[in-house]
């Protein structure tokens, strides 16, 4: 049975998640067309890789972030208003949960989508090996980052490169986890080799986006479970290539990073919204003010542990703030506009909150270069990393007892301090749980949550469950069940 795709659907999706190119094609077919005759220029093979991006703003709702956010050390309580929001929180996981389906539908939607368009740019007569090559570059970290997502949170996974085109092939084998890196450690550095200097439009990948989540990949690959500990040095080194490059500076101003409808100076990669058309969603899962159903607040620990003087405890932690309610829980501002708490506005405009996203900014380049640099040859050489990210953290740049430049550390309390780092710089970003699972601290979680937990951390806590349809459509089996 061949694959057809909708077009429409293609042509609103890759509109609604980069504006920018939404003049590529102007035709507006009202049916199902064959692919054959859809591809007859190179805008309409660029008009499908554009439709790959179409998933990941559903990565980024709370259903996912009950995963990514939720389930770690930094994250206090949790409505109990958002469904299955606070078995989560308490260690008590199910295979049916939608956080656990959606995360593995969405990646796979992003591979689905990939390997349909990889194959048909192959098999193309029109396109000339410069267009094959950037268009296959972009499909393929696309691919790439589907499979990173996946493997940090399920372990093995099946490893499908080519589309499906024969039902009778729907189920796939499980591959280990070394297979799914090595496939993105090579779709990555074919993606770093062919990509465009520049993105074509805000919102798409190019060149050094490849880099710098190559860093992340080779930090991942160096921690827990692989402990591959020789990619350090590759974590280092692509990391250090992104912040040499000269593309990208640190805002002054931590907040100058967020509330924004478009990049800022140290954007690599992020997700952006068409005003009017969708948005972040992330206000509805970080507010504390009636009407919201939150599942990511500052858990009191972490409140009190930022630095003297941190412009991220400051500005983006909300402590006894008042609204037309009352005054509110402690909450996340990186992701929340005050003037609608003030206004009283909840659900029905949260949901078009324009802030993007970040998913690759040159903050986290500087301290996965500190981390590596540690981890190779100690602290000598990392504290110039870490302390540039401190700075810029002060409320007041000119006083050294803001956030105060980190010396005199062993190895292993600087390990310690670079984590600590990441919990204040990068919270709620999607890195979290990721952390804590790449440097086995996942008993953090144990130690912090204690007897609020139904069931205690353990080792098969460095998986999720796989969803409970996969295991039946697939006939594959479960992670360790989380008794």
């Amino acid at each position: 049975m061949k694959v057809t795709f909708n077009i429409i659907t293609y042509l609103i999706l890759a509109t609604w998640v980069l504006p920018g190119c939404k003049k590529i094609l102007q035709e507006k077919p009202k049916t199902f067309v064959s692919p054959d005759a859809f591809y007859t220029s190179p805008s309409s093979y660029e008009l499908t890789v554009l439709g790959i991006y179409r998933t990941i703003p559903s990565t980024l709702g709370g259903n996912n972030w009950l995963s990514r956010e939720s389930f770690s050390d930094i994250i206090g309580t949790v409505s109990g208003a958002y469904e299955q929001g606070l078995p989560v929180y308490q260690n008590n996981h199910q295979p049916f949960f939608y956080n656990v389906r959606g995360l593995w539908a969405n990646y796979y939607a992003m591979i689905k989508d990939a390997n349909f368009i990889l194959k048909k740019i192959g098999e193309s007569t029109i396109l000339s090996d410069t267009q094959k090559n950037s268009f296959s570059a972009e499909a393929r970290f696309l691919r790439a980052y589907a499979y990173f997502q996946l493997v940090q949170l399920f372990g093995d996974v099946p490893l499908r490169t080519e589309p499906l085109e024969d039902l009778a092939n729907v189920q796939f084998e499980r591959s280990s986890q070394q297979d799914v890196y090595n496939l993105i450690i090579e779709d990555m550095n074919f993606a770093e080799s062919n990509l465009p200097d520049n993105a074509p439009a805000v919102g798409r990948v190019y060149k050094l986006a490849a880099t710098a989540l190559l860093a992340k990949v080779y930090l991942t690959m160096a921690g827990n479970p692989l402990n591959q500990t020789q990619y350090y040095a590759n974590a280092r080194d692509k990391a250090l290539a992104v912040i040499n490059s000269g593309k990208f500076t640190l805002n002054d101003d931590y907040a100058e990073t967020f509330h924004n409808t478009t990049y800022t100076s140290e954007s690599i990669w992020e997700q952006t919204y068409q005003p009017g058309v969708g948005g972040n969603p992330l206000m509805q899962n970080s507010a504390t003010a009636p009407g919201y159903v939150y599942i990511l607040t500052p858990a009191t620990w972490f409140i009190n542990s930022f630095p003297n003087g941190d412009q991220r405890k400051a500005w983006g932690v909300k402590e006894n703030y008042v609204a037309p309610s009352g005054t509110l829980a402690p909450f996340f501002h990186k992701f929340v506009n005050l003037d609608w708490i003030d206004e009283g506005v909840i659900t029905a405009n949260a949901g078009r909150l324009e802030y993007t996203v970040p998913l690759l900014r040159l903050a986290e380049m500087y301290l996965v270069a500190a981390e590596a640099e540690n981890e190779i040859n100690g602290p000598g050489n990392a504290y110039q990393y870490i302390n540039t990210i401190r700075w810029r953290a002060r409320v007041n740049k000119s006083d050294p007892t803001h956030v105060p430049d980190l010396t005199g550390l062993t190895k292993e309390t600087f390990r310690e301090a670079v984590l600590m780092e990441r919990k204040w710089e990068l919270h709620l970003e999607g890195n979290a749980w990721y952390d804590l699972k790449r440097t086995n601290t996942l008993s953090r979680i144990q130690t912090i949550r204690g007897s609020e937990l139904v069931h205690p951390i353990g080792a098969y806590n460095n998986t999720w469950y796989i969803p409970d349809n996969e295991i039946t459509n697939n006939n594959i089996l479960q992670n360790p069940a989380y008794e």
